[in-house]
């Protein structure tokens, strides 16, 4: 009997890790940094309702084990901040440090945060320098309240750009009370990079106006959309959520069904928030929450949504609460599990390519006079059927590998580690000439322009850009040409073949065309170039490839067109004087 292997169960861990956060001083001292520099704001400044470079207090409170760097603004009227609740792109002068979170969908970031911002790089710029190098040593917590954590949040995003995937001390972005500040192609681009959405905490409770701000309006409803981890809390206790559907959700949730005062309400103190969440810690447990449920992962939710209270909430339907949390929050969760790594499967990539290797070699060596081009376009033998699969594997997996790095937050210049890129190059390089092939044998035609796949044309893309950047003119560009020095650098160079047969054989039916010889000019410059720069490999010289069928194509329309009695190039001396058997 065929096994059938059980999935594995879910569990919510939302009471649990808001637990753990609160068990920690993390939270106390984030509040106490805040609160010491509210103290320290002139009362000149907090009749001011635009915040300015000058009224924002920046300070770093040094702990034994890490760092907080805390900022905090002047209390802001809700005027000035639905004034400025408009959305800029990132793509935008205004919010020119966030470009590189730019992928398919252009994110969009609140205007009012990042005046404010813009108006403090002039700070902002040493103090990342700063921690960018002492973090190597001790981690850092970046702190804020309401306008204060909005600028700590985006002051993180930089940091995190800076740092680079490497660093094991990345820094925690907690915030207490702050606005949304990005709609859903912000929030896309920090979850798209998996080590960056854990940076950030937001501590919300369900009696504060400020995190609810732009909810509270329908056309603004549809635009903001929340990121990071979500700490939820009311009087009877708090709980973790990720998913934005079901932040927005509860945030929505809360404005409807509490009384939460205005934006020109007095500041939401939040050391009192956590003291209780502190006491109810150590006088109970997550149990005292629970509800039965064979299901471990909606029991989990259950706990979860009772901890922040909204089960005490009159006339609400708390199945369907319950079942939109939990779709919504699973959903993240298996997203999660599912995630496309491609350093988990790179290996067997490798050995895929490995096996190219040996069919490229296989078909070279075989005295038929066939590249291997040429032998998978007639696949005559077992080995041409046998490379599909392979094949097939590695363009499934170069296509994930690419579309993943077009969506993450990225400088235009640098979409893919240079280690990628170098595997992609090889890729690109080996296997694209099998697309041209089965593409031409099917009697297709103009395969750069209708048939090359899109990720061929983004790895070819990525890697000119990378050699055009001065930096990187000699190390790197050296090794992946050493890399790709079996392989022909032009992935296309059998299109271009293709092509130039299609023109010989319309013109030796008899057909006499300017243009159409004017292309096969084009083509012998073309590959002469490559010639001369040793950018084509030995295997076109093969006597039955297509490049050697449209030298003879090619002599013959000399030979019939006006053009073969003056015509003398330098491809044609090469080829007429036997150069390329030394190639």
């Amino acid at each position: 009997m065929d096994s059938v292997q059980a999935a594995k169960p879910l569990f919510s861990i939302g009471l649990d890790l808001a637990n753990s956060v609160v068990s920690s001083d993390i939270l106390r001292n984030s509040w106490a940094a805040i609160s010491e520099l509210q103290s320290q704001i002139d009362r000149n400044y907090q009749s001011q309702s635009t915040p300015s470079s000058e009224t924002v207090k920046i300070q770093e409170f040094k702990h034994p084990e890490y760092k907080i760097i805390a900022f905090v603004t002047p209390p802001v009227a809700s005027s000035h901040l639905q004034e400025e609740g408009d959305l800029v792109p990132s793509s935008s002068s205004e919010a020119s440090e966030f470009q590189f979170l730019c992928s398919e969908d252009t994110p969009r970031i609140n205007k009012a945060a990042i005046y404010l911002f813009n108006s403090l790089r002039d700070k902002l710029s040493p103090l990342k320098d700063q921690v960018a190098t002492s973090s190597k040593s001790i981690p850092h917590i970046i702190t804020g309240d309401r306008l204060g954590g909005s600028i700590a949040s985006l002051f993180t995003l930089w940091l995190l750009r800076a740092l680079g995937s490497a660093t094991k001390n990345r820094p925690l972005c907690i915030t207490f009370g702050s606005p949304l500040i990005g709609d859903v192609g912000f929030q896309q681009a920090i979850s798209q990079r998996s080590t960056w959405n854990p940076c950030f905490l937001h501590v919300a409770h369900m009696d504060d106006y400020f995190p609810r701000l732009f909810l509270l309006s329908t056309a603004e409803r549809s635009l903001y959309r929340p990121f990071g981890t979500f700490l939820l809390c009311s009087e009877s206790g708090g709980a973790c959520f990720e998913a934005p559907d079901t932040i927005i959700e509860l945030l929505t949730l809360m404005s409807q069904e509490r009384n939460g005062g205005t934006a020109d309400s007095q500041i939401f103190n939040y050391k009192s928030v956590i003291e209780c969440l502190e006491r109810r810690l150590i006088c109970k447990t997550h149990s005292a929450f629970s509800l039965p449920d064979a299901d471990s992962f909606k029991a989990g939710i259950n706990a979860q949504v009772t901890a922040i209270g909204l089960m005490q909430i009159q006339n609400m339907d708390n199945y369907a609460l319950w079942r939109k949390i939990a779709m919504a929050e699973k959903d993240v969760l298996e997203q999660k599990n599912r995630a496309f790594d491609p350093a988990k499967a790179l290996n067997k990539m490798k050995v895929n390519l490995a096996y190219f290797e040996w069919y490229k070699n296989t078909c070279e060596d075989d005295g038929r006079g066939l590249g291997y081009y040429d032998s998978f376009k007639n696949k005559m033998f077992r080995r041409d059927h046998t490379v599909v699969k392979f094949k097939t594997e590695l363009e499934m997996y170069w296509k994930d590998v690419v579309e993943e790095a077009e969506k993450r937050p990225q400088s235009a210049s640098a979409p893919m580690r240079i280690r990628w890129l170098f595997a992609g190059t090889n890729y690109r390089r080996m296997v694209e000439p099998l697309h041209i092939a089965e593409y031409y044998k099917f009697g297709n035609r103009s395969y750069i322009s209708r048939g090359r796949s899109k990720h061929f044309k983004l790895l070819e893309q990525w890697l000119e850009e990378h050699q055009k950047q001065p930096q990187n003119s000699d190390p790197n560009n050296s090794k992946i040409k050493k890399i790709t020095s079996n392989l022909t650098e032009d992935s296309c160079f059998w299109a271009h073949v293709e092509e130039a047969r299609i023109t010989c054989r319309l013109l030796n039916s008899g057909g006499s065309n300017s243009a159409e010889i004017k292309n096969l000019v084009d083509f012998e410059k073309y590959v002469m170039g490559l010639l001369k720069s040793h950018a084509v490999t030995s295997d076109i010289f093969l006597e039955s490839s297509s490049y050697m069928q449209w030298w003879r194509e090619y002599e013959d329309v000399l030979s019939k067109q006006l053009m073969g009695t003056s015509h003398n190039s330098e491809l044609i001396r090469y080829m007429n004087d036997g150069e390329y058997h030394c190639y």
